[in-house]
């Protein structure tokens, strides 16, 4: 079962069809163990919205399965999925973006990489290359981006890349030059930078013009250091801290921030462990995965580990790869897509890297 649209006081579901199966029960609950505030809704089909929810409550739901006997005979894993807390704007100037860690020569070296079949950066360059050009995205971030220099030779034509050196950790940023404008401190520098995070990680932000609307808007794109230990835990907040410190004081006119990149942020590691959804969290700032309007492959995690075979993560999603918007910024969620190229039932080879591209597209009043 996946939620494949969210409101404030809804979500919607999907699953596949259950063999025997003449009805179902969708049952949504208050908390994962389904001990508070259970409710059921029926269904004939393979789709139900359930509705009367709170906003920015995230709700467990699963959908039993009876044939025409009435008979119990399945149940789906768990999907908990909150309700927006941010609603997107009615009217305003729509924005699509694209994170994507494309493990440029650093998994020429990996040894999890060679054991999964990936190709080198050489053979996998194309293949970004037409991922990123057919998302259609107006603003990018890259991450891993060792090779991003070849990438941004590739785009030239359409966007225009922020200077980020080259450096392995450091993420690079990209924005479509026909819809954006670099906001200048003088008539030759623009306001972006390069800033360090610590533990030898980077993030590159500019600030942007909308050249239709002029209004303004700071992109960043950050990587944060990988792993699951408590040092790599502790490593991952500090990042966080200084990203947000260093974005702040940088952001002298006062424009709305829009965070994108990858977090290694992950709701399954509870909320103790996953201090960057802590830290961007006590900010005000949201999941736009848990704010989006309509999802597509929602339960496709997004680090693929460089197989063909989608890892599937049916409760939480899963997402390393997160874009965040903040509550009270005029930026609405209207789409999350994992646009990872797919033949069938898998990935189409050669994968591009070990992450899925993802695009949000917001809407900005």
């Amino acid at each position: 079962m996946q939620a494949v649209g969210v409101t404030a006081i809804s979500v919607t579901l999907t699953w596949p069809k259950y063999r025997g199966a003449k009805t179902y029960r969708v049952q949504r609950a208050a908390n994962y163990a389904f001990t508070k505030g259970v409710r059921t809704v029926k269904a004939k089909r393979t789709r139900a919205t359930v509705r009367g929810l709170r906003p920015g409550v995230e709700y467990c739901f699963k959908v039993r399965a009876y044939n025409r006997k009435g008979r119990h005979v399945a149940t789906s894993a768990r999907t908990c999925k909150p309700t927006a807390a941010i609603s997107v704007p009615s009217r305003g100037a729509t924005v699509s973006t694209l994170t994507y860690n494309i493990c440029s020569k650093d998994c020429d070296s990996s040894k999890e990489a060679w054991w999964a079949g990936m190709k080198p950066w050489a053979q996998r360059r194309p293949v970004v290359t037409r991922t990123v050009l057919g998302s259609g995205a107006d603003v990018i971030a890259l991450q891993e981006s060792s090779g991003w220099r070849t990438v941004a030779a590739d785009l030239r034509p359409t966007y225009t890349a922020v200077p980020d050196f080259g450096h392995y950790q450091t993420s690079s940023l990209l924005f479509r030059t026909s819809r954006f404008d670099q906001v200048m401190v003088t008539e030759t520098t623009p306001r972006a930078a390069t800033i360090e995070l610590g533990n030898g990680r980077r993030a590159t932000w500019s600030e942007l013009r909308d050249q239709r609307t002029g209004k303004r808007t700071i992109f960043v794109s950050a990587h944060l250091s990988p792993d699951k230990s408590a040092a790599a835990n502790r490593r991952r907040k500090a990042e966080t801290l200084s990203l947000m410190r260093q974005v702040d004081a940088a952001n002298t006119n006062r424009s709305r921030v829009v965070y994108l990149g990858d977090f290694n942020s992950n709701k399954s590691r509870g909320r103790a462990q996953d201090t960057p959804a802590r830290v961007m969290g006590g900010a005000g700032y949201l999941d736009a995965y848990d704010q989006a309007r309509t999802l597509s492959r929602p339960n496709y995690n997004s680090g693929t580990k460089g197989e063909l075979k989608p890892v599937k993560s049916y409760t939480w999603g899963d997402h390393v790869d997160k874009v965040w918007i903040r509550k009270g910024d005029g930026i609405g969620v209207l789409s999350w897509v994992n646009i990872n190229p797919r033949r069938g039932a898998k990935y189409a080879g050669p994968v591009g890297s070990d992450h899925c591209p993802i695009r949000v597209v917001l809407r900005l009043s």
